[in-house]
């Protein structure tokens, strides 16, 4: 019996007016960080992935196909299809090969 007692004043305690505040303050602490919990855990949604015509999508430099070099060399679609896609930055050992090789050819 002084088992019940001792938990009744225990409870009777703790909603007295600093002990309230105590389970406020606890509630506010679980309940931000079931937030920050939901938060880092819910997916994303990707972001659009948009391509400028013409641009490299990773350093925004100029792709071969658009520069007059590719316009003038007439027969690099047929060598390399792929060619036009090419950045002058990002794959420009792919770029200097295949100009070496219609350089070579002529």
């Amino acid at each position: 019996m002084i088992l019940l007692y001792k938990a009744l004043e225990a409870l009777a305690n703790l909603f007295s007016h600093t002990g309230l505040w105590l389970v406020v303050w606890v509630a506010v602490l679980v309940g931000f960080s079931a937030f920050l919990l939901r938060l880092t855990r819910t997916p994303k949604k990707p972001r659009p992935w948009m391509v400028r015509k013409g641009e490299c999508p990773f350093c925004e430099n100029e792709l071969f196909g658009t520069t007059r070099e590719y316009q003038r060399l007439y027969l690099l679609e047929t060598v390399s299809p792929e060619s036009q896609y090419l950045c002058m930055s990002c794959d420009k050992e792919k770029v200097l090969g295949l100009l070496s090789i219609l350089g070579e050819g002529r």
